[in-house]
């Protein structure tokens, strides 16, 4: 799902989830070999640690680790484990995980799976272990990265890493099937054949891995988390080995047993979704006329017959054309499951295009959801290779696997053509099944080689796991990836034992960071750590009044494009400020605003504003913002300092805006006593990105009239 999907099965979770690379950390590593050997007999059964030299071993079970590079250290391992468990003669793959050991006494062991599939678990090492936070006293925590990927032998397929067209249609699915035809002549038996290895990294062969691993380190009675395929992949191991589990949690997760391979609730949880963070957000509750799946429908209709073309700045500050299609509004929708900025953005996007033209918003937000697309990392981050291996070896298709290629892609042509008219309206099914193959692989694995054996991942019917054996599956009601609904299905398969638990306004995964939105994702963090501490007794008794809290999405209702077509903050009783200055205050605010959304996108520190100007910013978790001439609208600019504490949601700004004057004519813009002076407004202005429907407060001057304010939480 393409960050996603993992989306109701498949892609790659973006979070760019870029986002979370962990910092290395060899400086004081003697410092930590000696911690390591004071705590090591606290670690687990049967460990132990031995000097080599300057470096140390802990022993966990049968397996030697090694010290790992990272902060804080953890211990770092491998096993040889079969490519092909069907074949006595099989050559081994390396197996990885990481080690990270309880600061205080030990009292069980978490273990992570990321999603994809083909995230290294290694490369969220930081969000989970923030997902922990305080039970990282008493848990000790291990990073398993499946088959194909991150420390376990990632995949590498070159042509399909750094393809550069749409990822779906003929060309991209005969990409590919050569990366498969390249597993499937990477391995060979003793005899001198090749393994037939595109069919071996599937969910099945994983689940049988982290067995393997467990049993070797000593460990059962773990708690298992799963985020997005994760959870997918938790699912199929709990259901194949529950006796290794204490407990088990989902993550944005979605059915095993019934994927539906049309992921047709996608379509109808995205046109609520839009509805919901419109009407949940004041701004966009207040002044929007047309709802967002109707603008939404008739931009697909506009660019449907025309295209739109330009040039923005790209994530790294630098010009870039962008071309955005109907299968790129096809794309948005699908991806605004995963990245809040999109549900923000679209319909404003949508709405200045549509009513005056105005181009910039959309160009800037295409590029910028591309860019943020996960999937553009390498191995062993990410591996696309295994996410092919895995997607077409275990999700549903709409054509057997088992046909030829060209029989394959008759089937589904003549699926497409046969669904009826409004299942994905506004788009049609063909256009619908355009999208990134990293969302749904509609059309991916056309070329994929038919398997030789059964693959399975689930074998045995509800419920899944015994009743000893609690989970937690959490969905946020925002993602369309891997819908709400289809999380229900989960728990309610999974049995008795299991319990749902949607969380408001949040799109894919509720538990770990989101670098684009820091905050919203403490509910989810709170209710798995409640979960954690006693599963048993914890899961029906969960305090969830979090969920009554989390922050609506800021949505926008519109870019303006001139000082004039701004909605004007609301003034204080009695206060004198003409409805100039009061649009100048809000224009400084969204300039802000505008700067904090697109800074979790960022590859640099530095980006122009929407219409001009550059804006800097630093420090984490404290945001530090300079804002030199930055255009919001085309007609003022805005320049000032302001200061994000991602932690607490706290903005405080002092800002100053400027209209251009016009030759000829003065800055009033509406009746009241007297122009905006020359010099502007200057402004300060304070709200909290945390709090919900929390209005921004505005104070300052208008020349020598006083200003006071507030506006909708920007």
């Amino acid at each position: 799902m393409t960050v996603a999907p993992d989306s109701p099965g498949s892609r790659p979770f973006p979070r760019s989830t870029v986002i979370r690379r962990g910092a290395t950390h060899r400086g004081l590593l003697a410092v930590a070999i000696l911690a390591a050997l004071v705590l090591t007999a606290m670690f687990t059964p049967a460990a132990h640690t031995a000097a080599l030299g300057a470096r140390a071993e802990l022993r966990l079970g049968s397996l030697q680790l090694t010290p790992c590079t990272q902060r804080p250290t953890g211990w770092c391992g491998t096993t040889a484990l079969p490519l092909d468990r069907q074949a006595p003669d099989s050559p081994t793959i390396d197996i990885g995980f990481e080690w990270v050991p309880a600061t205080g006494q030990p009292q069980g062991t978490v273990v992570v799976v990321d999603g994809g599939p083909g995230w290294a678990t290694r490369h969220s090492r930081d969000a989970y272990l923030k997902m922990l936070g305080p039970l990282r006293a008493s848990r000790n925590l291990l990073l398993f990265d499946l088959r194909g990927t991150g420390r376990s032998q990632a995949l590498t397929c070159p042509d399909l890493e750094h393809y550069a067209g749409q990822p779906s249609g003929p060309d991209f699915a005969q990409v590919v099937g050569v990366c498969a035809d390249q597993l499937d002549h990477t391995w060979l038996r003793p005899d001198g054949s090749w393994i037939h290895a595109s069919e071996l990294f599937g969910t099945v062969d994983a689940a049988q891995d982290l067995a393997d691993v467990l049993t070797q380190l000593g460990l059962s009675g773990v708690d298992l988390y799963g985020d997005s395929y994760g959870g997918w992949f938790a699912q199929v191991f709990a259901a194949r080995h529950p006796s290794l589990l204490r407990s088990l949690t989902l993550d944005a997760t979605y059915e095993v047993l019934g994927l539906d391979p049309w992921y047709t609730t996608s379509a109808t949880t995205a046109r609520t979704a839009f509805a919901l963070v419109c009407r949940r957000s004041p701004q966009c509750a207040a002044h929007t006329s047309s709802d967002a799946w109707t603008l939404i429908s008739a931009l697909a209709s506009r660019l449907r017959t025309a295209p739109l073309t330009g040039t923005t700045t790209g994530v790294d500050g630098d010009p870039i054309a962008v071309t955005v299609t109907v299968t790129t509004l096809v794309d948005l929708v699908n991806d605004a499951g995963v990245d809040s900025g999109i549900y923000r953005s679209l319909q404003a996007a949508a709405q200045a295009l549509l009513a005056r033209g105005d181009s910039a918003p959309l160009l800037r937000l295409a590029e910028q959801t591309a860019a943020h697309d996960g999937t553009n990392l390498p191995p062993p981050d990410y591996s696309s290779a295994l996410y092919f291996a895995v997607a077409c070896t275990d999700y549903p298709q709409l054509f057997a696997m088992t046909s030829p290629s060209a029989e394959r892609a008759r089937r589904l042509h003549d699926r497409i053509s046969a669904q009826p008219a409004a299942t994905f309206a506004p788009f049609t099914t063909a256009e619908w099944t355009t999208v990134n193959a990293y969302t749904d692989t509609y059309d991916g694995c056309l070329d994929w080689p038919a398997p030789q054996r059964s693959h399975t991942p689930i074998t045995t019917r509800p419920p899944l796991v015994p009743a000893t054996v609690p989970a937690l599956v959490l969905g946020g009601d925002l993602d369309s990836l891997t819908p709400a609904i289809g999380g229900r299905r989960v728990a309610a398969q999974l049995g008795p034992s299991a319990r749902f638990i949607t969380v408001p306004n949040l799109t894919h995964i509720t538990a770990m960071s989101d670098p684009t939105r820091p905050g919203p994702e403490a509910c989810g963090q709170l209710l798995y750590r409640q979960f954690l501490r006693a599963p048993a007794t914890a899961l029906k008794r969960l305090d969830t009044s979090c969920t009554q809290h989390t922050p609506a999405v800021p949505t926008l209702a519109d870019y303006p494009t001139h000082l004039a077509d701004t909605t004007p903050a609301t003034p204080a009783p009695g206060n004198q400020a003409r409805p100039a200055a009061l649009r100048a205050a809000a224009v400084g605010a969204s300039a802000l605003s505008d700067a904090i959304a697109r800074s979790g996108y960022l590859t640099h520190g530095s980006d122009t504003g929407l219409r001009g100007g550059t804006w800097t910013v630093s420090g984490v978790p404290q945001a530090h913002f300079t804002l030199t001439d930055v255009r919001w609208v085309t007609d003022a600019t805005v320049n000032g300092t302001a200061s994000w504490d991602q932690a607490n949601g706290a903005v405080t700004a002092h800002l100053n805006v400027t209209p251009d004057p016009a030759p000829g004519t003065n800055t009033n813009l509406g009746p009241g006593p007297g122009p905006i002076p020359a010099s502007g407004i200057t402004i300060d202005i304070t709200w909290n990105t945390l709090t919900p429907h929390s209005p921004a407060s505005i104070s300052g001057t208008a020349g020598s009239t006083p200003l006071h304010a507030t506006l909708p939480s920007p």
